[in-house]
């Protein structure tokens, strides 16, 4: 069962993901250098995470590694990742330019903080999928 939320919820971040480096390339000015390489390395690690999931190696590998914490930390990282560029991408674009460049790229830093709420919520449901299974790892 939880296996499928974080499906779903990688799935989510690879969407938003998607439409954010959609809209914001080609990269014209430095603030959309930073927007998109943070998208694109999260994109890559949410793709790692999901072909985790899929090929089942956290069952698979018996490593001392504590898989729910990892995700937490990767996903609170790239949350924080988000806001931050997604700041800069609409703070870079709010000047006067050409529409047609000016108007995606807008749209670019709001599905980053769309992506940044959705990170935010996989944060919140990964903190809480620790603390039940340290409480179940107690008992």
């Amino acid at each position: 069962m939880q296996c499928a939320i974080h499906i779903k919820q990688c799935s989510v971040f690879q969407l938003i993901g998607v439409v954010c480096m959609i809209l914001a390339s080609p990269a014209r000015m430095s603030g959309t250098h930073w927007f998109l390489f943070i998208v694109i390395i999260a994109f890559i690690a949410t793709a790692i995470w999901v072909f985790i999931y899929f090929l089942s190696v956290r069952e698979a590998l018996n490593f001392p590694v504590n898989w729910v914490f990892s995700e937490l930390l990767n996903t609170m990282v790239f949350a924080l990742l988000y806001l931050v560029v997604s700041i800069i991408q609409l703070n870079a674009w709010t000047g006067l330019y050409n529409p047609q460049f000016k108007d995606p790229n807008i749209a670019a830093g709001i599905f980053g903080i769309v992506n940044f709420l959705v990170y935010l919520v996989g944060s919140y449901l990964l903190y809480t999928d620790l603390k039940i299974s340290r409480s179940v790892g107690a008992t």
